[in-house]
């Protein structure tokens, strides 16, 4: 830990005499029974995507391990809460009744900030309490937790989702409390947060925040709906607990993703919320609030065109040159729009045009004061986004997309050509 840890002010104690592990990322311990997994993994992935690393028997216990110490290790000293998926026929599981749950209870004895979360489905509050109190155990009923109905019809199903990432919330606020108070975070703490969309691990032993993105861009890019409802949601809940619990506003991001996610990211944390953003990637660490460098750095090119006036492509060709690709992909996307803007390096295109921080932190505010323009200047309600640029440069970008217009992201297909990715600001413009 660096020097920041000494400071004599904590953000919270605790009695739990578990050892402190700083290579571990806030961790909830998911309970089941084998047949509620494919629920449990919907779940997980709302947990993933917002950074939580989840332990479960089916992906964590090693080969050889005697499963009992296994799990009541992983419960005692390896996770920050424990989350019980409870059906009917969770009733009936040895491992969850006396393996699990004791384990869980005897933390929390020792630690109240060990959250417990029941998640019923098809059991009552007093049925759950009932069967606490026949073995002795503390009314699990008392904790709060949530109720999820049989996934029978489409409108339930779509309940279970939202169901789904209310518990991935507040799941996220206990588990990276629990973090915090572990590493006895003080109040000039600055967390640290990995964005990965492939296998990636991050160069520190630090790490609050682990976003597993991996699942969703198999196929390159998520969709616009999953996006919209399971994505872009997640950081938004990221960006309110870390508001919440870091008064010191000022995040390290390991960023190794796609575009679409980088520049997401960073529009989750724009200027208006007053975070520093410190993107590290092969060439040093950037800072948000690094002084931008006092000479031009990108070439600005702006094209007129007889389509609507409203709307707006813009070209960001920092490593390499785009210009034929969105050329030859406009016609098939079918787009109208009055203006065309290119920035590219002064000298040229290439995957050294970063210079360093200065100019990282220049070209992320040129692009951002052009956006501002189009929509103060020219009225332009909806900008298409297309670039080519370093992740960590796309993190900066996307903290620049502060009130600005709508805008659509892009990404190339496996023939050159651009499809739509995400759409970040004002959906309704």
């Amino acid at each position: 830990m660096d020097e920041q840890d000494h400071n004599s002010e904590v953000m919270g104690t605790t009695t739990d005499q578990v050892p402190v592990n700083p290579e571990r990322p806030a961790t909830v311990f998911l309970s089941y029974i084998r047949k509620d997994a494919q629920e449990v993994a919907s779940l997980q992935q709302q947990l993933k995507i917002r950074g939580v690393w989840a332990w479960r028997d089916v992906t964590d216990l090693a080969l050889g391990s005697f499963f009992d110490e296994e799990i009541i290790h992983a419960i005692e000293q390896e996770c920050d809460a424990f989350l019980l998926y409870l059906t009917p026929q969770s009733f009936s599981s040895r491992v969850i009744w006396d393996v699990e749950v004791p384990a869980a209870l005897r933390r929390w004895e020792k630690n109240h900030a060990f959250g417990i979360i029941p998640v019923l489905q098809g059991i009552t509050i007093v049925e759950l309490r009932q069967f606490c109190a026949d073995r002795g155990y503390p009314s699990l009923a008392d904790f709060h937790g949530a109720f999820v109905p049989e996934p029978d019809t489409t409108e339930a199903k779509e309940t279970i989702s939202t169901i789904f990432k209310e518990i991935a919330r507040s799941t996220l606020k206990a588990t990276l409390g629990l973090r915090l108070r572990r590493i006895m975070a003080n109040r000039s703490y600055q967390p640290y947060l990995c964005l990965r969309t492939f296998p990636y691990t991050p160069p520190t032993n630090n790490l609050d925040l682990d976003l597993d993105w991996t699942e969703l861009f198999t196929d390159l890019s998520p969709t616009g709906e999953e996006w919209q409802n399971i994505l872009l949601p997640a950081l938004h809940d990221i960006k309110n607990t870390l508001s919440a619990m870091t008064p010191s506003r000022t995040l390290h991001l390991l960023v190794q993703a796609r575009l679409p996610a980088a520049i997401a990211l960073g529009s989750a944390f724009p200027t208006s919320a007053h975070f520093n953003l410190i993107v590290t990637g092969r060439h040093g660490s950037w800072s948000t609030e690094t002084v931008p460098s006092d000479q031009p750095v990108l070439r600005r090119m702006e094209y007129i065109n007889d389509g609507d006036p409203n709307t707006a492509v813009m070209e960001v060709a920092i490593t390499r040159d785009i210009a034929l690709s969105v050329t030859q992909s406009l016609p098939l996307l079918g787009l109208s729009f009055g203006h065309r803007i290119r920035f590219v390096p002064l000298e040229g295109p290439n995957n050294e045009a970063v210079k360093g921080p200065a100019q990282a932190s220049a070209m992320a505010r040129q692009v951002g004061r052009e956006l501002k323009r189009l929509r103060d200047r020219e009225g332009v309600r909806c900008v298409h986004l297309f670039a080519a640029l370093p992740a960590p440069l796309a993190v900066m970008l996307g903290h620049q997309l502060n009130a600005s217009a709508k805008v659509i992201l892009y990404f190339t297909d496996g023939n050159g050509y651009y499809v739509p990715s995400c759409t970040l600001g004002n959906l309704s413009m």
